[in-house]
């Protein structure tokens, strides 16, 4: 069953009661945005739109089938198969046929082509629409047997499915006979309306509003919810919040979309769109992740809490209303001409005109003087340029690297009076250049100010693309899920790729290096780790040696210790996983040498996970995660193997910054899509990076600990992320160097997770929707992420009043909120501290919690000996639960905390 709401609504400073109450959307479109629907307890949907409830899943948000009773649309799949006799007439404001629904072969086509597949497709909601259809035929006699014909429909659907839930579009005249088996009553128009004839929106007339309010209070007297849906232009989104509370005053749940119901609109909540289209220009390289785009702009945009939506430009432009799905567009095009192909310049004045704004990275990606039609003053030059200086410069532009400019750089634009430039260029000659600014639709940065390449190819940021983004774009200021960090500590993860297994340590006796790994390494420090094998030398599909025997028995032994987790690192090794140029003329380093074997993804994926979990595992245990090799660039459809598979995929990523190489561009982003799918990015490269390709120094993977220092202060950007190969053990220099790694990481009393969960956070990152409810936020994802992150200047979390908000804490200019299991929070913020008793640190996951009058009680677990540390008044305590394990407790003042060993705790703070 749905899970029914109860909450107090807020909306637009009006507080109004609700009980019994639901939030709805309806998204009839194609594509619907899977994400951002989770914000609604009920998503009605096109069910032929490409989203089906298997491929929903969720325990917070149910998908329900739009069905057209009383009218045939031409569209679909199964119109051809109707028989012309059930068409009585043509509805011409939407070109459909109005059906005979008494006609009893109609009602068994109704039954078995229409109902019985959307229930085997999983659906067991319907919203059932065109139930007036048969008013239009003017037959008073008629009407009577099409009511009778509804009637034996509807009731025909509960008879045939007692669970199915069904919410009817009006059909106030039946409403008496079919309200037992219905679950709520829809109506459109009942302020604002969309007229098909004539294509205008408008307000609804007095007396229709008059007569469809009182047929609504009807229905509420009666025990049944009511849904409002009304029509506002989708650029109007003020007037549609306001309409949508106008409804709520009412006591009715609304939905403000547009005259198609294809886009987001406003509900009882409102969806913050957390996803940003990138344009970017497939020529620059065969993969995404060669564009500047992915390279540089991807990872900002994340730690705002963005999710980007990579699209080449060299593809037709994404059609419908973006509005409400998206929160921007980034366009980094390769040319001038990036755009041509598919109308740039048409297409971006339509989403501007819905109020999206825009962002131009070092060119437009279109001849400049079509920027004329986007307001800005485009000039004509009048002869040489001569020397190029700095009129103007905002702080924000010098993050990283002073800007150079160049007679080349004066692209001859200037901004208009709304308009803010943040550098402007002049020249000996007297002409002016805004080559960065911030303008009434977005903004723009060109060329090279965006990113300057300097001495070893390296690079750096002339904007600071943190404040850039937010101000061109207008981000607004939401609570940002956050993956490098939970429970106000920062994560820690370990995973080791399979390379070097079979080496042999470069000391007397020569011990095996996965045997060395095993017994001076993880069983030394036991922290939750991803240990993987390449399954071809241990004897997968035939392929053996003399030792195979040894090996499969010593990986069995790593595999079994109760802090490893399986990973596959493939069957071959493969280099490459796209067939590019480049993979074909390198051909013969695709994979390591297996007698009479073809590259396949198969054996690469599925077939390295069935013979780890049929030779090398111990019951129980499965393989966790594929861990990309060689280049790390898998193409769709390995990405589709592994999906299918079962298992999280990492590795990928260039995050390599360091002390003599501090640029922000030297961190990647959280992963990258293709064809749907998600790769993830190891956080930071491995030692073999660090070790110039494993020629020396071997001492060197020591350096990452910049990359962990460099990418915890200011701002915290990556986890800890202890990833090396198995070889590092081989060299004394290099094995000293691991242990200084976990030596340091252990100091930082960071919190200790599994890989594959670290990848289950980023995949929460891109599920995670959140939506204005009220004066707070209401936050949605699959429960794998758990923390927010907010500015310190906005204020602390109101315990009272947030719901599954567990404390907070600070790490330089961010506020990490804590959230509890279940995958639902309301986040509401005060400007003052709180008073209730909370969480303030604990390197253990929440597996239970409740605040009760007199504290908190949590159920814990903790991979590493951990601390948690709670903020209550000094008369309060810290205890366990008889019969739990031993830990020790302390207070100091108005801190109180728990010394948890590893394992699972009963924890409770007691408070007079």
């Amino acid at each position: 069953m749905l899970r029914i709401l109860f909450f107090l609504i807020l909306w637009s400073g009006v507080a109004v009661a609700s009980t019994d109450s639901f939030t709805v959307a309806f998204y009839y479109a194609d594509r619907p945005p899977a994400a951002e629907l989770q914000a609604f307890d009920i998503a009605v949907i096109d069910p032929e739109a490409g989203l089906s409830p298997p491929d929903y899943r969720s325990d917070h948000s149910e998908l329900f089938a739009y069905v057209s009773v009383g009218e045939a649309e031409p569209f679909r799949s199964y119109f051809a198969e109707m028989a012309p006799s059930w068409f009585l007439a043509e509805n011409p404001a939407w070109k459909t046929k109005i059906l005979d629904v008494a006609d009893p072969a109609f009602q068994a086509f109704f039954f078995k082509r229409i109902i019985d597949p959307l229930w085997a497709a999983g659906f067991r909601g319907f919203f059932l629409d065109t139930l007036d259809s048969y008013q239009l035929l003017g037959d008073d006699k008629g009407q009577k047997t099409m009511q009778s014909g509804l009637v034996t429909l509807i009731r025909g659907i509960k008879e045939r499915y007692p669970d199915a839930r069904l919410i009817l579009n009006r059909g106030f005249e039946i409403l008496d006979e079919v309200e037992d088996v219905t679950f709520a009553v829809a109506a459109e128009s009942l302020f604002r309306r969309f007229d098909p004839l004539t294509g205008i929106y408008g307000e609804v007339a007095e007396t229709d509003r008059v007569w469809l309010l009182q047929r609504l209070h009807e229905v509420s007297r009666a025990g049944l919810p009511v849904i409002a849906i009304d029509y506002v232009p989708p650029d109007q989104r003020d007037l549609a919040r306001a309409t949508a509370a106008k409804i709520q005053e009412l006591g009715f749940i609304p939905w403000v979309t547009d005259k198609d119901l294809g886009s987001l609109g406003v509900g009882a909540v409102e969806v913050v769109p957390r996803r940003i289209l990138g344009l970017y220009d497939g020529s620059e390289g065969p993969d995404p992740v060669y564009s500047n785009l992915q390279r540089y702009a991807v990872m900002p945009l994340n730690h705002l809490g963005y999710q980007v939506e990579l699209h080449d430009l060299r593809d037709p432009l994404p059609s419908g209303i973006l509005a409400g799905s998206y929160a921007g567009v980034v366009v980094w095009p390769n040319s001038d001409s990036s755009g041509s192909k598919h109308g740039l310049a048409s297409w971006l004045e339509r989403i501007m005109a819905e109020g999206i704004k825009v962002v131009f990275l070092d060119r437009f990606g279109m001849p400049v003087p079509a920027m004329a039609r986007f307001g800005l003053d485009v000039l004509t030059p009048t002869g040489p340029v001569g020397d190029v200086r700095i009129e103007y410069r905002d702080p924000l532009v010098g993050y990283e690297i002073a800007p150079r400019p160049r007679s080349s750089s004066l692209m001859p634009i200037r901004v208009g009076s709304q308009d803010r430039s943040l550098l402007a260029l002049a020249s000996d000659m007297g002409t002016l250049s805004d080559a960065v600014a911030i303008t009434s639709w977005g903004g723009y940065a060109l060329e090279p100010f965006v990113i300057t390449e300097t001495v070893g190819d390296r690079t750096h940021w002339v904007i600071d693309p943190f404040a850039f983004f937010q101000q061109a774009l207008r981000l607004p200021l939401v609570a940002a899920p956050d993956v490098t960090t939970e429970n106000g500590l920062r994560l820690l993860l370990t995973h080791i790729d399979a390379d070097g297994f079979e080496s042999r340590v470069e000391r007397p006796g020569t011990p095996l290096a996965a045997t060395e790994l095993r017994e001076r390494i993880l069983q030394r420090y036991r922290l939750p780790t991803t240990f993987s094998v390449i399954t071809s030398t241990l004897g997968d599909r035939g392929v053996a040696t003399e030792e195979v025997a040894l090996w499969q028995e010593e990986a069995r032994r790593t595999l079994a210790l109760p802090w490893v987790e399986a990973g596959s690192h493939t069957f071959s090794h493969p280099f490459y996983w796209q067939d590019t140029p480049v993979a074909r003329e390198d051909y013969s380093e695709k994979y390591l040498p297996v007698p009479g074997y073809s590259f396949s993804l198969d054996a690469e994926i599925a077939g390295s996970i069935r013979f780890m979990e049929e030779n090398l595992l111990p019951p129980g245990k499965h393989v966790q995660l594929l861990q990309w090799s060689g280049d790390c660039m898998p193409g769709a459809d390995a990405l589709a193997a592994a999906y299918a598979a079962g298992v999280d995929n990492i590795n990928g990523g260039n995050t390599l910054i360091t002390e003599s190489d501090r640029s922000l561009t030297s961190v990647a982003p959280l992963g990258v899509a293709r064809g749907g799918y998600y790769q993830i990015f190891a956080p930071n490269q491995n030692e073999n990076v660090y070790t110039n390709l494993w020629t020396g120094p071997f001492y060197g993977y020591r350096r990452v600990i910049e990359t962990f220092r460099l990418t915890d202060i200011p701002r915290r950007l990556k986890p800890i992320n202890i990833y090396y190969h198995i070889y590092s053990v081989t060299k004394e220099a290099s094995r000293q160097a691991l242990e200084d790694v976990y030596g340091w990481a252990l100091d930082q009393r960071p919190h200790a997770i599994y890989t594959s969960s670290y990848v289950d956070k980023v995949q929460d990152f891109n599920r995670t929707v959140m939506a204005r409810q009220g004066d707070g936020w209401l936050i949605r994802n699959s429960g794998e992420l758990r923390q927010l992150r907010i500015p310190r200047a906005a204020g602390y979390p109101d315990l009272a009043q947030s719901r599954n908000v567990l404390g907070w804490s600070d790490h330089g200019d961010s506020r990490y909120v804590h959230l509890g299991p279940g995958g639902e929070a309301v986040l509401v913020l005060s400007a003052v501290a709180p008073r209730l008793p909370y969480l303030q640190s604990m390197g253990a996951e929440i597996l239970t919690w409740e605040r009760h009058d007199r504290g908190i009680r949590l159920e814990v677990e903790a991979h590493l000996p951990t601390a948690a540390t709670f903020v209550a008044p000094k008369q309060c305590r810290l205890t366990g639960v008889p019969g739990q394990p031993i830990f020790s407790t302390t207070n100091k003042g108005s801190l109180h905390t728990a010394a948890l060993p590893e394992g699972r705790h009963v924890l409770e703070l007691l408070c007079p």
